[in-house]
């Protein structure tokens, strides 16, 4: 990494040099910070990531900003002060993209799309893109013109700045997973890094005659997945691995009167999804802190948390007080992250992502913060959880 750093950081100094007089300038109009250099976009070479996914602007102050490398917002406006304060923690705000497919073949759409998201980062003092394109894609001409796509929008963006971040979301495989049959290999090749959402790992299961209930993010698929990437010759300091905040609840396991508290496998309804049979659809999706609450509600019956060794992932199950039935729970806890993230770091992936970062009671640091440390125990000395907002 330190020499892939140095190199990089050769390349681009020509680069750096002439635009930084514009862009100094430029950034200075208008910026909300009180020093004007938090307004230019940050300029790191290639490092270890710790990036957040985020859907909640009013969270930021919560945020152990000295784990985080890099914020992906996905709502419309940000503060001004969450601008400096993840400027002045060297940390990148990048903007949640996606891109209608049907228009993938427009030349003349596409460049005025990359030249409105251009606008938007500049005007906004942040520092890139994240794509999160997930509809099916099944035709190879389609899926070369997405990565067309992304790699116009790298090349323009470098152009103006060779620190600008463009990255990807991926499914946790590239084996056509919910039919998303993208050229992978040329993703890589066209963006920063890709992040592999090692998560709604049950969004299409295949050869179940019983639909189950099963764990979200299960190491042995997401070493599977990585396995896969690199066997395309993607390199896995070019990918990061996507961790869930969040976990399923799986309504009236369909046991009959064998389910109970201590029921093991869970039967569930079959929802059909994108060519199979069985899918999580059959189930909802609930934060962290609402599962925790749950599990914690002295009013509703509930096991204890059980943990499947096949998975290595937690669940437990409830009585529901409204109908009587049995639900089950499957999520990840400390425990179960601190496995993938291990994992990554034996596999030398470039870091580690988490859907979504606001996912935490923040009011809760018994529960929130161990959160914090598992997903953060990727770096090799981990910094202190203690909040830095200066």
């Amino acid at each position: 990494m330190r020499l892939i750093s140095f190199l990089f950081s050769i390349v681009v100094f020509v680069a750096v040099v002439s635009s930084s007089s514009s862009s100094s300038s430029s950034s200075s109009l208008g910026c909300p910070c009180e020093s004007s250099y938090l307004c230019e976009p940050l300029q790191i070479a290639p490092r270890q990531e710790f990036l957040g996914f985020s859907l909640n602007s009013t969270q930021y102050q919560n945020y152990y900003w000295n784990q985080l490398t890099t914020l992906a917002i996905f709502y419309d406006t940000i503060e001004d002060e969450l601008l400096c304060i993840a400027h002045e923690n060297g940390v990148r705000l990048v903007w949640g993209t996606t891109f209608p497919i049907e228009n993938l073949g427009s030349s003349s759409y596409i460049d005025e799309w990359i030249q409105e998201q251009i606008e938007k980062v500049q005007s906004t003092f942040t520092d890139g893109l994240n794509f999160d394109v997930e509809s099916p894609i099944t035709d190879p001409n389609i899926a070369q013109q997405y990565t067309d796509l992304v790699a116009a929008t790298n090349k323009a963006f470098k152009s103006i700045n060779p620190f600008y971040q463009i990255t990807i979301d991926v499914a946790w495989s590239p084996s056509c997973i919910d039919k998303r049959c993208y050229d992978y290999a040329g993703l890589a090749e066209a963006s920063d890094f890709l992040i592999a959402m090692d998560y709604d790992e049950r969004s299409q299961v295949f050869g179940e005659k019983v639909c189950t209930a099963g764990a979200n993010s299960s190491p042995s698929n997401a070493l599977a997945g990585i396995n896969n990437f690199t066997a395309l010759g993607i390199n896995t300091d070019q990918l990061v691995m996507g961790l869930p905040w969040y976990g399923y609840i799986y309504k009236s396991c369909l046991n009959g009167d064998e389910a109970g508290l201590e029921t093991v496998v869970c039967e569930i309804e079959s929802v059909p999804f994108r060519g199979a049979n069985c899918s999580d659809a059959a189930g909802s999706e609930y934060d962290y802190s609402y599962l925790i609450q749950l599990l914690q509600d002295q009013t509703i019956n509930s096991s204890a948390v059980q943990w499947n060794t096949e998975w290595q992932s937690p669940y437990f199950n409830y009585i529901d007080p409204v109908t009587g039935d049995v639900d089950q729970v499957w999520f990840d806890n400390p425990q179960s992250l601190s496995i993938k993230v291990q994992l990554a770091q034996k596999l030398n992936l470039r870091g580690v992502a988490v859907w979504n970062i606001d996912f935490l009671d923040f009011s809760d640091q018994y529960n929130s913060r161990p959160m914090w440390d598992a997903l953060a125990s990727f770096f090799p000395q981990p910094a202190s959880s203690e909040q830095s907002l200066n």
